[in-house]
């Protein structure tokens, strides 16, 4: 090495002389012709040749060949690796100045170097694989290569893997040739260090250099005549591929990437600092920077395979070139390029900008659903990072349809979501835009001497600062106080935006230019005045004052940021006579400030601050105020009396008084009403002081009003006053069910007086309750007459009404008052962990506290959970408790909570929630900013070791939900996910289900129960009656059961007996045996021990129930359904070996003793047991006439039900002031027992043990309870395929959905998955299901819809175009945030509605109106019951008849006319009867694209899917070639620039005119302008919103159409458009796509195939010419592969179609996918 250093330095200097005519001058600097000799001047100290005594040259050797020999030699020694060699030789001929003889040398050599380089590398690569070869097909082969010589190839295996046309040869590669390949690689990237700006010589030579090595190295790889290289590099093998190598070139993609990127980066830094010099050449004139680019054009040539000596052998697609050529938008548009630069990045954008079109939506507005969307912001094609460059190419018009944070948070804020998912949206928008702006910094260049900064790339791309685009992003600082600040203006930028829209919309909807004068403004005892007409519109206000208070309380938005906005919302900064703003006032803003008062740290900083000083905020507030609207027709006190209670709040701050008026003239218009709030204060203050609580109770609305407006007066009267009519000081203790549970008796407040007290006394008030009633460990606290709060001796309990107090509160401010909610939620995670121990030893109070917080959860907040963002995962709150709770009152609570708590899951986080081992509960925290960086994280979804429920109820029901959301939502794009995990997870062992219910299971649920080995094959056999008599006989100890006194050794044996669990199943029906031999021997009056009493009833033993008592006491908990389902069975095998076909009437009667008067079995358990799923009920008499039974005709449910009927219980639970009255006469007539106390204690027969600690009920009985089991039992019913049955149990059992809290998300769920079943085919069906689950004046449903509930009509054929046109302007206003008020009076207040997303339920709704004219149009044609042939048990035989089963139903669906009306109104406004297109097209396709994933996908997403063939083969636009398109040239485009000629300027005049299907890939906007005249975009448009919101399903229906076009053969695809059309489809979900394996090879496999069908219709088709749209084409598969590439393996399942196609785009298409 140090030889060859010493010679670059000395040699060529010495024998200077020598080589001037030993080497053409020029052969490498002929740009510059001959120039004058010059001396060299060498860098580093001269040596003398001497110093190589190694090395002796004679005079016959040139110096060219002593460089060669010497670098080669030190290459060969092996003691230095050779890059660092190479790197040598090209350092020293770099330092070589100005004379061309002898750079020309050094170059030749350096060109003979890397010649000999490549002969080695391709021979040793070609050696290592057919050594490889021999080592695969004969192990015992020597390696010394004397098997085969080399360069000769096995015949036989010549044509391994290859299709008849020469296709192509992919085989593995050992690991040393790929290090072989990779290491000339990087000996090639060596050259670009010869590259230096201010040596133009130098840098010609070494272009020229690279470009002759270059192609070199193609004709090698692709078959030439090199002197040297091996026989099997011969041109005649290279038919096919590269890939008949090793499937490895020799310069890999990134190499020549990498060296383009250079050289193209050091051309723009030229083009900015090198001055316009003439060449030497006067007759060519051309400057050194264009004898650069000219060399650099040749070298680009000879990557893209455009150059003479390789022509359509490329390196390098045109996709990748463009990327690395275009700077970026900074510089393309900074007017600093040449203007042969600036064609050639023109170029590149425009080809970037034709790619972007297809890879992106022509409109991607999707609205953000909370709750139906959640994945929304991580899943937006706009966001991901590699749709970045693509979407820097496009205009403003269409990128401005894309996402943004704004949107995110406007949309999330208008339909309620909560606190955390708005957070987690702006986090997961942030983490995304960094991302895509990494991405496009790293392909972005400035040059050096630039003084544009890239910062304004990034601006200019993604939009930053006032009049940026409309969907400007949320600046990406890495710094935490920024990013913070950057969320408040981002929070404070929504919650304007909204709070101006609902003031606008207020001001729209009242008359305030009406004056009324004569009205006595000082005398409140107007009610007009105090509740106006339109009183409905302020819980909007309530509202966004919530959400208001809560972000400025835990300083997400700060107190003058708001005020400010208010003020230049009012008054905007553009104007400074403030034209219109008198329009524009309003004293809403000043009603929402004050709102703010009432936080601490506002009124005593910048409140304070404010009127300690200039007073410029008090200022701005007379400014804004407005003293018409209080004289108006619609005046209202809270809003119109805001600005005087604020001066009332905050009278202590205010400094001089006297001289107030002088300082603030303003302020004299609003003192005339002063008096009026004077008046309420001293009212309210009278009636509170003579403890006349009117004021209070909230029950008339004026008095509501009246305390409503004190409440922004004063700090905490309100809420103190309030808590202190729910804990007066007087002591009136109740018992709410025994001595044991008391309370201190206090007010009910009402419900709109708690909606309307200002938000900081709502939060204020729940603090107080809380933290005295229900957060202490040792039970409720009591402060009277000034004492430390303590334990009042005596009262063990909470009011009633104090729970009642706490959910109204949560309901009407959910934000202000969640984080209580968060922390109550944290203490139960920390008592289930406390659970998990197995000895959890809880005292009384937090046993009180446990039950308490389960009732008020599972009956009044079922509402406010099912949309909480972590619902998914409040299973883990709950899930050791359901194990190891050993107090039956609590686990009964606990179990049907539970239950309801699954029901709720209606989507795939739960399955997620389910396999998330690293959950640590839900932060305890209101505001991001505190829980430090969130790094985005990868969970690792891990099956647990422990079920997650023992309980076989618990665990049936689950496996339901989540075959519910496999079939509603599907897996969603989750890797990682297992469905099989999952249900294995739920029970510890896999459950039998029948034929009936498996077969509306979706299908990969469904797979797992016919393909499981771990799952029985039927129903699991009960014991006999014969056995269990015989155990009777053979084991003495159930004798102790008939004896008359206790005998405890007998007991003991007993108990023993029965310790073993799997001995625990058999008791029940020993009692069962023993009273049934009771009951006859009571019918003959033949007992010894028995006589009739003088009611008739059965007399037992005194001590044989306790004895039963002991002995279940001892079961565990959560096996006491499986056993009841065990004894339900025994029943009915006792039965049916009596010859039975229906239970005898002492069966039944014997039953019902079981439940209701030995209170031995539940009632809801023998439900369950009767419609668990495991027996097919359509073939089981017995079975359907025992749940006929128990829900029908059972003495003692009937009386429950009848009284239950008598009650009354209302519907709207929130405004049932007696219904705590209603549920202790209830409970008074039907006590509850939990410990099978009940016939003892009715018997007074002292207990052994005593019972457990009695908790405080609530809400919860037996009939409650029932409710969700009943919910179970829908499906099986519906599933038995019994109308009349199902029809009865509905009209009777309507009662009881009154306290249902989700019937509306029941409803729509149980259509969903039952839509096709014919039980619901039915008119009288499906009304009786709406009646009994619906209170029909919470809902809003069509009057078509309620014409047919009504009975008024069952033809659902009247349903035409204006029917769906106005359904979709319906979901269409609420996607926009429209305010109006539904055309139904007298609906419940937003925040009690079941979903509080306007949005989500108007899609409910709708839902539920189109499935059921789905149901009625089928019930013509329906079968009243399906086929079966299934009885042999679940198999995988059965699989195909489900399969054909679905497929009926698919052809079913697809042709109902419903869908098929939808659709052509969709596409063309003109069959519209009552739609205009204007701005309304896009919302319409939306709501289609939201509506086809809500409904069941067969009835609307898998058609408008599927009809992607219709558009392909029948739309005229995509029918017709493109025009031809000639391969660009770099090398004859720099000759045409430098000869004067034009023609590349003409072309690119012209191809604006070439591709007119152009317009089918635009934004849909200009479509929408034409009034939708373009049906291919239309459809476009359509399909991706589909997409957007879809899952697999529908991919799979895409792909299932596209193989459908590829298998029609060429007879239907005709042109090169539809291919592009094709692609287009696809370009926008391709990166979820790359997460499902097969489907993502299926769908590119096939569009390949297409591309070889549609290649011979395509005449100009040849070496020079392309078309536009397959340029296009590869354009997008290089993007697939650049940015998605599935693998390696994949692309050789795509091979075989890759040979099929013509040879120049088979070798660009190889290209990419041999890198």
């Amino acid at each position: 090495m140090e030889q060859l250093v010493s010679y670059l330095l000395s040699t060529v200097e010495s024998s200077y002389e020598d080589l001037a005519h030993l080497v053409p001058c020029g052969s490498f600097l002929g740009l510059f012709d001959e120039r004058p000799i010059k001396r060299t001047r060498l860098n580093g100290p001269p040596s003398a040749v001497s110093s190589l005594p190694l090395f002796e040259f004679d005079n016959n050797e040139t110096t060219c060949n002593a460089i060669t020999t010497l670098t080669l030699n030190a290459i060969e020694s092996g003691t230095i690796p050779a890059v660092d060699v190479l790197r040598t030789a090209v350092d020293a001929v770099r330092n070589i100045h100005d004379a061309s003889a002898v750079i020309d040398v050094a170059f030749r050599s350096l060109f003979e170097i890397y010649k000999t380089r490549l002969e080695y590398h391709c021979a040793n690569r070609y050696n290592a694989d057919v050594g490889a070869e021999q080592s695969v097909s004969d192990p015992h082969a020597k390696s010394n290569g004397s098997a085969q010589p080399a360069g000769q190839r096995n015949p036989t295996e010549s044509n391994h893997g290859s299709t008849a046309s020469g296709g192509l040869l992919l085989r593995k590669v050992s690991s040393a040739t790929a290090s072989k390949v990779k290491a000339f690689g990087d000996e090639y990237l060596v050259l670009t260090n010869l590259f230096e700006l201010h040596r133009p010589r130098t840098w010609v030579a070494a272009v020229r250099l690279m470009s002759m090595v270059t192609k070199l190295a193609i004709r090698i790889m692709y078959g030439g005549t090199t002197p040297g290289e091996p026989p099997s590099l011969s041109a005649g093998t290279h038919a096919a591929s590269l890939s008949e190598i090793s499937g490895l070139n020799l310069l890999p993609e990134s190499v020549c990437l990498e060296t383009i990127r250079q050289v193209w980066r050091l051309l723009l830094d030229s083009a900015t600092i090198e001055p316009p010099m003439s060449s030497v050449l006067s007759s060519a004139r051309r400057t050194r920077w264009q004898i650069r680019f000219e060399a650099t054009m040749e070298l680009f040539d000879c990557f893209v395979g455009r150059s003479e000596q390789c022509l359509g052998r490329p390196l390098v697609s045109y996709y990748l070139l463009s990327r690395e050529l275009d700077p970026g938008a900074v510089v393309a548009e900074s007017g600093i390029l040449t203007s042969e630069m600036q064609y050639i990045v023109d170029l590149c954008f425009g080809r970037k900008r034709r790619l972007g079109r297809i890879l992106l939506p022509p409109d991607g507005s999707w609205p953000l659903i909370s709750h139906t969307s959640r994945a929304h912001t991580v899943k937006h094609v706009y966001d991901q990072p590699a749709y970045a460059l693509v979407r820097d190419s496009l205009t403003f018009e269409e990128t401005e349809r894309g996402p943004s944070a704004n949107k995110y948070v406007a949309d999330l804020l208008y339909q309620r979501a909560p606190t955390d998912e708005i957070f987690a949206a702006i986090r997961n928008h942030r983490i995304m835009k960094k991302k895509a702006i990494a991405a496009v910094a790293s392909d972005s260049y400035m040059p050096n001497n630039s003084s544009i900064g890239l910062d304004a790339g990034a601006d200019r791309c993604y939009g930053s600062g006032d009049g940026g685009p409309a969907n400007v992003s949320i600046a990406m600082s890495d710094n935490a106080e920024t990013e913070k600040y950057e969320v408040s203006q981002l929070l404070l930028d929504s919650m304007a935006q909204r709070i101006e829209h609902i003031v606008r919309y207020i001001q729209s909807q009242c008359d305030f230019e009406t004056l009324l004068n004569e009205r006595k403004l000082n005398e409140n005892s107007d009610p007009t005045m105090i509740v106006p007409r339109n009183i409905q519109y302020w819980e909007y206000m309530n509202e966004v004052a919530d959400q208001l208070y809560y972000f400025v309380l835990f300083d997400a938005v700060s107190y003058k940021d708001v005020h400010e906005r208010f003020f230049a919302t009012v008054f905007p900064k553009d104007s400074d006579i403030h034209p219109g703003s008198e329009t524009r006032k309003d004293n809403s803003y000043i009603w929402l400030l004050l709102q703010l008062f009432h936080i601490e740290k506002v009124s005593a900083g910048p409140i304070r601050e404010d009127l300690a000083g200039d007073e410029d905020m008090l200022d701005q507030m007379l400014q804004m105020y407005n003293e018409q609207q209080i004289v108006s027709k619609d005046a209202f006190y809270l809003r119109d009396l805001a600005l005087q209670a604020a001066m009332t709040h905050q009278q202590s701050n205010i400094r001089d008084n006297q001289g107030f008026k002088f300082r603030h003239p303003r302020m004299g218009v609003a003192m005339p009403f002063a008096p009026v709030v004077y008046q309420l204060q001293q009212e309210f203050g009278r009636q509170f002081k003579d403890e006349n609580y009117e004021l209070l109770d909230g029950k008339d609305i004026c008095s509501v009003m009246k305390t409503a407006a004190v409440s922004q007066l004063r700090q905490f009267v309100v809420p103190n006053s309030l808590y202190t009519y729910l804990v007066p000081p007087k002591e009136t203790i109740k018992k709410l069910q025994n001595d044991s549970t008391t309370y201190l008796e206090g007010g009910n407040i009402g419900y709109r007086l708690l909606d309307y007290i200002n938000v900081g006394g709502k939060h204020r008030l729940l603090q107080l309750v809380y933290k005295m009633m229900l957060a202490h460990e040792l039970g409720p606290q009591f402060q009277f007459d000034g004492k430390q709060p303590s334990v009042r001796e005596g009262i063990t309990c909470v009011s009633p009404h104090i729970v009642d107090t706490v959910y109204r509160l949560l309901y009407n401010a959910p934000y202000s008052n969640e984080l209580m909610m968060k922390e109550v939620l944290e203490k139960l995670r920390r008592c289930d962990k406390v659970m998990a121990m197995g000895n959890a030893r809880f005292s009384p109070a937090t046993l009180r506290w446990l039950y308490t917080i389960y009732q008020l959860m599972n009956c009044r907040l079922l509402r406010f959970f099912k949309y909480y963002a972590h619902a998914s995962h409040l299973v883990h709150h709950l899930r050791h408790s359901l194990v190891h709770t050993s107090h039956r009152q609590l686990y009964s609570s606990l179990e049907c909570f539970a239950l309801c708590l699954v029901n709720l899951q209606h989507d795939v986080e739960f399955l997620q929630a389910l396999m998330n081992p690293a959950y640590h509960g839900i932060p305890l925290t209101p505001h991001p900013s505190t829980m430090g960086t969130v790094v985005a994280r990868n969970i690792v979804y891990l099956k647990p070791k422990d079920a997650w429920f023992e309980c076989a109820m618990l665990s049936r029901n689950a496996v339901m939900v989540i075959s519910r959301i496999v079939a509603m939502r599907g897996l969603g794009d989750v890797p990682g996910l297992s469905l099989e995990d999952c249900l294995d997870s739920l029970s510890p062992l896999p459950q039998y289900w029948a034929p009936s219910v498996v077969r509306y299971l979706p299908r990969s649920v469904r797979a797992y129960y016919t393909k499981n080995p771990r799952v029985p094959k039927g129903p699991q056999p009960s014991a006999s009656a014969a056995a269990i008599r015989q155990l009777i006989e053979t084991r003495p100890v159930h004798n102790v059961m008939l004896l008359a006194q206790p005998n405890p050794q007998v007991e003991a044996g007993l108990l023993a007996f029965y310790g073993e669990a799997k001995r625990q199943p058999l008791f029940l029906f020993v009692v069962w045996v023993l009273l049934e031999r009771l009951t006859a021997a009571h019918a003959s009056a033949d007992g010894a021990n028995l006589s009739p009493s003088s009611d008739g009833e059965l007399k037992l033993p005194a001590m044989m129930l306790a004895v039963v008592r002991r002995v279940l006491l001892s079961f565990p908990l959560s096996q006491m359904s499986t056993y009841t389902s065990s004894l339900v069975d025994f029943i009915i095998g006792c039965e049916a070996e009596r010859g039975l076909k229906e239970p005898s009437a002492t069966t039944k009667q014997l039953l019902d003793d079981f439940m209701f008067k030995h209170y031995l079995i539940h009632h809801e358990h023998v439900v369950f047991a009767l419609t668990r799923g495991e027996h097919d009920l359509r073939a089981d008499s017995m079975r359907l006439a025992l749940t006929r039974y128990v829900l029908l005709e059972s003495p003692s449910f009937v009386e429950r039900l009848s009284e239950w009927h008598n009650l009354d219980f209302q519907g709207r639970y929130w405004a049932d002031y007696s219904h705590w009255a209603k549920q202790e006469t209830y409970l008074t007539k039907f006590p509850e027992f939990f410990e099978y106390e009940g016939h003892l204690v009715r018997k007074n027969v002292t207990l052994d043990p005593q019972p457990a600690l009695s908790l405080p009920i609530y809400y919860e009985n037996r009939m409650v309870r029932l409710l969700p089991v009943l919910e179970f039992a829908l499906g099986r019913l519906i599933e038995a395929e019994d109308r009349n049955l199902l029809r009865e149990v509905l009209d009777r059992m309507g009662i009881l959905y009154r306290l249902h809290q989700v019937p509306l998300t029941t409803l729509m769920n149980t259509l969903s998955v039952y839509f096709n079943a014919p039980t619901l085919h039915d008119a009288a069906v499906i009304r009786s299901l709406i009646l009994s689950l619906l209170d029909m004046s919470q809902q809003n449903f069509s009057p078509e819809f309620e014409r047919f509930v009504r009975g008024e009509t069952d033809d659902a054929q009247l349903i035409d175009e204006k029917y769906i046109c106005r359904t979709m302007n319906r979901i269409s206003r609420a996607i926009t945030r429209h305010l109006g008020q539904p055309e139904k009076d007298k609906l419940p207040e937003v925040h009690y509605r079941e979903i509080p997303n306007p949005i989500l339920l108007c899609l409910t709704e709708c839902v539920v109106e189109l499935l059921t004219w789905w149901c009625l149009d089928n019930s013509a044609r329906s079968k009243d019951r399906l086929h079966d042939s299934t009885k042999g048990g679940l198999s995988p035989s059965t699989e195909p008849e489900f399969r054909a089963e679905e497929d009926e139903r698919q052809k079913c669906a697809g042709e109902w006319q419903l869908t098929k009306q939808w659709f052509d109104i969709v596409m063309d406004p003109s069959k519209r009867p009552e739609c205009s297109v204007g701005g309304s097209a896009a919302l319409y396709i939306h709501s289609t694209g939201v509506l086809a994933n809500v409904l069941p996908d067969e009835l609307m997403a898998f058609p408008y899917v599927r009809h992607l063939a219709d558009i392909v083969l029948h739309e005229p636009m995509l029918k017709t070639i493109s025009g031809p398109k000639r391969y660009f040239s770099f090398v004859e485009f720099s000759r045409a620039n430098s000869s004067g000629s034009h023609r590349y300027q003409q072309q690119k005049a012209a191809a604006g005119t070439q591709f007119a299907a152009t317009a089918v890939f635009n934004s849909f906007e200009q479509n929408r302008n034409h009034r939708m005249v373009n049906r291919p975009n239309t459809y476009l448009t359509l399909l991706h919103s589909i997409m957007h919101y879809g899952g697999t399903g529908t991919f799979n229906a895409l792909a299932e159409t596209i193989h459908s076009l590829a298998s029609s053969g060429e007879q239907q695809l005709c042109s090169d458009i539809q291919l592009l059309y094709l692609c287009a489809t696809v370009g926008p979900i391709l990166y979820r796509l790359v997460d499902h394996d097969a489907l993502y090879v299926q769908i590119l496999g096939d569009l390949v195939l297409i591309m070889a069908q549609i290649c011979p219709r395509v005449k100009t088709l040849d070496t020079y010419t392309n078309t536009d749209a397959l340029e296009q084409v590869m354009d997008f598969f290089c993007f697939v592969k650049d940015q998605f590439d599935p693998g390696r393996e994949a692309w050789r399942r795509i091979a075989p179609h890759i040979s099929a196609l013509p040879s120049l785009l088979r070798y660009q298409l190889q290209c990419i996918v041999d890198q």
